[in-house]
């Protein structure tokens, strides 16, 4: 059936037909009904101007043709109205002008290609491949779709996914709707617009997404939302990205590196890894920063950044990683843990291992040092008061120099005390007085060199003499306390 450049009354009839090929090219119509029809070759509507095209249940063994056609649907219908129609080649719908929208829902063809054209829907979805089976790939480069944006919900494509400069735009609802799309290839989306945000939500990626140099504006607050999507290799969300709202991604995996270097985010918006399992993560530069980082219970091969790219909130509660990019000094790798609302001493536990991994000791003891401050900080007076102590004595173990000058402080004063005021001898044949060893009898009580016994403190010093033991015992249980808890940390 061929009628070229024809121009008909009435719509084409074509229902339940069976025909070797149908050419409609350049011709006008006010519509074509050819639901279950079977064609043996290829539908050819390249240039039409067509009202509602439907195609339901059809079957055409070769390729659909829609270049440069501009179809139009009347209300809320569709301009191509296809479900579960059958393409032995692919749908090649290059420049077509389709007010209405195409429904494809559960389609199957070779490949899908709709690029450089106009697909708009007043309400419902622009582009509905929702269920859609493609051996090959689905191309909307440079498309321009308004109104629903673009379903793909349990959509298999078995090659490459292109949005590379689209402009999708859905105002009530996502731009890109594809949860639990299996892609055997990559999704890039490289410059691509997409108002109303992307939800892959435990979506299968083969290879990477790409969607560097990309616009999303969010659909109730998520810009990007992945929850439990597999990516085999790179998400790429860099190279001059704006993000206006979340990215969301628990429990997601992202085998290659998850790269948001270079990109924009609005200040309040946030990305949520939480439970996430990522080769790596690179947050090296960012134009601006989210608000907050959400890296809880997430697995991380190792992360690039730097102190600049820090928001002002990063929750690391359970975080395990490899390596940290570049190596950073404790004090100002301290300031990244400090970000989080609560105290949790995972996060401080996990750095120290990795000084320790890299020889940095002094690192690791700064950073169990700074545990212990963090915690004391939300302890009872009580026990606030003994951190203090602790801190002041001996860096509660890490710092076992300080008890060696609080000791010869202590003796220094003590002995210059009991120099000025010599004591009292307590029995007739006492050996002469040492006054450094009898303030050193004094204050150490495991010590016994004879010196307390043998010489008793006049009534204006014996405070000293007080003073001195129970300094004495406060340093000696900070010290042990202080080297038993490092002892046991290191015996892990």
């Amino acid at each position: 059936m061929a009628l070229v450049d024809c121009r008909f009354e009435s719509a084409v009839e074509l229902s339940d037909a069976s025909l070797r090929a149908v050419d409609l090219t350049g011709s006008i119509l006010p519509g074509l009904n050819a639901d279950r029809a079977r064609v043996e070759g290829d539908l050819v509507l390249v240039r039409t101007i067509s009202g509602a095209i439907s195609l339901f249940r059809a079957d055409v063994v070769g390729d659909v043709w829609l270049n440069g056609a501009e179809l139009t649907s009347e209300g809320t219908g569709y301009a191509l109205r296809a479900p579960q129609l059958h393409i032995g080649g692919g749908l090649y719908a290059r420049s077509v002008n389709a007010s209405g929208g195409f429904n494809l829902w559960g389609a199957e063809a070779f490949t899908l290609e709709v690029t450089e054209g106009q697909l708009s829907h007043a309400t419902r979805t622009a582009l509905r491949c929702d269920g859609i089976r493609l051996a090959q790939d689905l191309r909307c480069t440079g498309v321009s779709v308004d109104g629903g944006g673009i379903s793909l919900f349990g959509a298999a494509i078995g090659g490459q996914c292109w949005f590379n400069r689209a402009e999708i735009r859905n105002v009530t609802g996502w731009a890109i709707n594809a949860p639990s799309v299996s892609v055997g290839g990559g999704i890039y989306g490289r410059s691509m617009t997409a108002h109303g945000g992307v939800n892959l939500f435990a979506a299968a990626i083969g290879e990477s997404l790409e969607l560097s140099g990309s616009t999303l504006t969010s659909h109730h607050r998520h810009a990007l939302r992945a929850p439990g999507a597999h990516v085999q290799a790179n998400l790429e969300l860099d190279d001059g990205a704006t993000v206006a709202g979340d990215v969301t991604l628990p429990r997601a995996e992202v085998k290659g590196a998850l790269q948001l270097s270079d990109s924009t985010f609005t200040d309040s918006s946030t990305i949520d890894l939480h439970g996430a399992t990522v080769g790596i993560l690179n947050v090296t530069s960012l134009s601006t920063l989210p608000s907050a980082f959400d890296l809880r219970a997430a697995t991380i091969g190792r992360i690039d950044d730097s102190p600049a790219s820090w928001p002002l909130r990063i929750e690391l509660d359970g975080l395990a990683y490899q390596d940290l990019r570049p190596v950073l000094p404790a004090n100002q790798r301290l300031a990244w843990l400090d970000r989080s609302d609560s105290y949790n001493p995972q996060p401080y536990e996990r750095l120290a291992a990795h000084y320790r991994q890299l020889g940095h000791d002094d690192d690791a003891r700064s950073v169990q040092l700074a545990r212990h401050r963090r915690r004391r900080s939300s302890s009872r007076p009580p026990a606030r008061l003994w951190g203090y102590f602790e801190d002041l004595t001996v860096g509660y173990g890490y710092r076992p120099g300080r008890a060696l000058i609080w000791l010869v402080a202590l003796t220094s004063v003590v002995a210059v005390i009991f120099t000025a005021v010599p004591p009292q001898p307590a029995r007739t044949n006492s050996p002469a007085f040492q006054p450094v060893a009898f303030a050193l009898d004094l204050i150490l009580p495991v010590l016994d060199l004879g010196q307390e016994k043998a010489f008793i403190p006049s009534s204006d010093t014996a405070w000293a003499a007080w003073v001195s033991a129970v300094a004495g015992w406060l340093l000696a249980t900070t010290v042990i306390s202080g080297l038993t808890r490092r002892l046991s940390r290191s015996g892990h």
